[in-house]
């Protein structure tokens, strides 16, 4: 049952990465949440499990459960034949930061939409409000739009840098 535990442990480590650092999705916050739950429930299968019970396939399967979501965001972005699209926003705000990560909302430009969410690896690339940025996003092969590059503009959107992004 251990073992079961560290695969699930280092599943969980790779769907964080996949979800949030590597190809984090655009709009998604339902579906993180469900994804989120649903390692959750695993976890608590797994860890709650009586010792003396042997690994059957339902332990088997709640410990490569979160392999198998982040192979979802994975497979989502391999298999993206979509065109990136660019839309021109403004940060209204940049409050805080988690584990070197910025929450960035910025101006809306979907319709009945006013502001989008997004986290942005924030250690090296400080965002104020009022900044223009274009942000790149794709449909995602599975349905899951992702962010594809994010470029912020110089003083005036005179010069800027892409940020390095996923």
């Amino acid at each position: 049952m251990k073992s079961l535990q560290a695969i699930f442990l280092f599943g969980v480590l790779a769907l964080i990465y996949c979800a949030f650092r590597a190809y984090p999705p655009f709009s998604a916050n339902l579906l993180l949440v469900v994804v989120f739950a649903a390692c959750l429930a695993a976890g608590g299968a797994l860890f709650t499990a009586d010792k003396a019970q042997h690994a059957n396939a339902k332990y088997f399967f709640a410990s490569v459960l979160p392999w198998l979501l982040a192979g979802l965001f994975l497979t989502n972005v391999a298999l993206d034949h979509s065109k990136e699209v660019r839309y021109q926003t403004v940060v209204v705000d940049a409050p805080y930061e988690v584990w070197t990560y910025q929450n960035v909302i910025v101006q809306s430009w979907r319709p009945g939409e006013k502001t989008e969410s997004f986290y942005l690896r924030g250690y090296k690339n400080f965002l104020l409000p009022g900044q223009h940025l274009t942000i790149g996003v794709r449909a995602g092969a599975l349905g899951i739009s992702w962010i594809s590059s994010v470029y912020r503009h110089g003083r005036g959107n005179v010069g800027g840098e892409e940020i390095s992004y996923p």
